[in-house]
This record gives C-alpha cells, structure tokens and sequence, in this order.
C-alpha cells in the first residue's frame, strides 16, 4: 500500500509556531484529527469520500481540519489541506481560527492556483 507524503507551505509554518505558543491544546487536537485523516488515506481512502465530523469541505478540493473531539472549550480552528492523489501528497496550506477564516480561504484559493499551474507544465 502506498504511503501518503506531507508537504508543508511557509505560511503553514509560519502559523503553526503561532498557534504553538497562544493555543497549543487547539494545535494538538487538530493535528491528532489530522493523523486519522492521514490514516485513512493511507489505508486506501479516497480524500474526496472520507468522511469524519472534524472535515469540512472547502472549494476546489481543499479540506480544512478542525479540533473536534480534542476536549472542552477549544477555540475553533481550521488546519486547511489538500489531498493530491495523482502524487500521494498531502498538502498543509494554512492553520487559523474563525476570525481568520476570510483570509485562510483566499490563501488557499492562492496555493489551489499555483499548484495547478504548476502541475500543467
């Protein structure tokens, strides 16, 4: 069974080490939903059919992760990814909250872009 890689972008990093200092009950929350998503797909699923309560499907592909599930009265939060199946590869575009939602979208839209211009050459 092939495994699935995990791609980083700058801002993702970038974010994370914010929310690693102001709310790192949230990050770890969201990154163990992340690890089952991850699971799932290396156990063969197809990233547009699996289906978990912390998933939210977003335009053109991208899925944002939340913290559900990870305890009470966690900020919500979004870990926004897509899932390219043609290369096994798991995209982390960006991490936010609600108040940073607007933007988060805009910034994946932005990398949803270049990455298929990217792949056209």
């Amino acid at each position: 069974m092939a495994m699935w890689n995990v791609e980083t972008t700058d801002d993702f990093e970038r974010r994370q080490r914010q929310f690693e200092k102001k709310n790192p009950n949230e990050l770890q929350a969201t990154f163990a939903n992340l690890q089952r998503y991850l699971e799932a797909l290396n156990e063969g699923g197809k990233p547009e059919i699996i289906q978990f309560g912390f998933i939210h499907r977003e335009p053109q592909g991208v899925v944002a992760i939340d913290q559900k599930g990870g305890g009470k009265n966690l900020k919500q939060t979004r870990l926004y990814t897509y899932a390219w199946f043609d290369n096994l590869t798991l995209y982390l575009i960006t991490i936010g909250d609600k108040k940073s939602q607007n933007a988060d979208l805009k910034l994946c839209k932005q990398f949803m872009d270049s990455l298929r211009k990217s792949s056209d050459k």
